[in-house]
């Protein structure tokens, strides 16, 4: 557990919204520095963390990578500005509960991430779509400002059903079997471009999770004409 935190200095003004603290074994995370409301961009994956109240000072965020913790719930602060948020691979299983903060809590809400939790229904080992585009309905609905969800974008005929059905079909859990093997198999996601905000990034202490590309939750929401 992290007991300091300062940013350094010599990193320059650019780097300063910016904070990466990836695979340091963080069990808690309540911590923050004098200036976190100026981070727009905080990366958390590869922890241990049960719990985001830490989060509480970071009222500027406008990205959030929390991929590869312990959370089984995400009670958000208020974060106003918050447009991409991942959370994959963590144990999250209240799809209602979680949907109900992240309306209340991230009203610009664009870009998400829930694949490896229980509450996300896993096609890719039950190739049950309609369980998985249950979910995707679910979500949507609620979300009003979402443009991608998991591995796909959101599409118009999604919103447009997800909106004109007050009532979907059950929600299929993941089970354990399947998030095991998505431990392995999980299309790699993530909302962010890892390789330049790591480049940018502020580190802390000697990290135990090297980047390498291929073991990072990916560039999901960058489709083949951004590349």
């Amino acid at each position: 557990m992290l007991n300091s935190l300062s940013i350094d200095e010599g990193c320059g003004d650019s780097a300063k919204n910016v904070l990466s603290l990836i695979g340091q074994d963080i069990t808690e995370f309540n911590i923050a520095p004098n200036d976190a409301h100026k981070i727009v961009h905080l990366d958390l994956s590869y922890n241990l963390l049960e719990n985001a109240e830490g989060l509480r000072r970071f009222v500027g965020l406008r990205e959030l990578v929390l991929d590869n913790n312990q959370l089984s719930d995400l009670p958000l602060p208020l974060l106003p500005f918050l447009h991409t948020l991942s959370v994959n691979k963590n144990r999250l299983w209240d799809l209602e509960g979680l949907l109900e903060k992240l309306a209340k809590c991230t009203p610009q809400i664009e870009y998400l991430s829930l694949l490896g939790n229980v509450l996300c229904p896993n096609e890719l080992v039950s190739g049950d779509e309609e369980d998985y585009q249950n979910y995707r309905y679910a979500v949507i609905n609620k979300l009003k400002h979402l443009k991608f969800l998991d591995s796909r974008p959101v599409l118009p005929s999604e919103r447009e059903t997800a909106e004109r059905v007050i009532h979907f079909g059950p929600v299929k859990a993941c089970s354990q079997d399947d998030r095991a093997y998505l431990e392995d198999s999980i299309i790699r996601s993530s909302p962010l471009n890892r390789e330049q905000n790591m480049a940018q990034s502020v580190g802390f202490g000697k990290r135990k999770h090297e980047y390498k590309g291929g073991s990072s939750e990916g560039n999901k929401f960058i489709g083949d004409t951004d590349l």
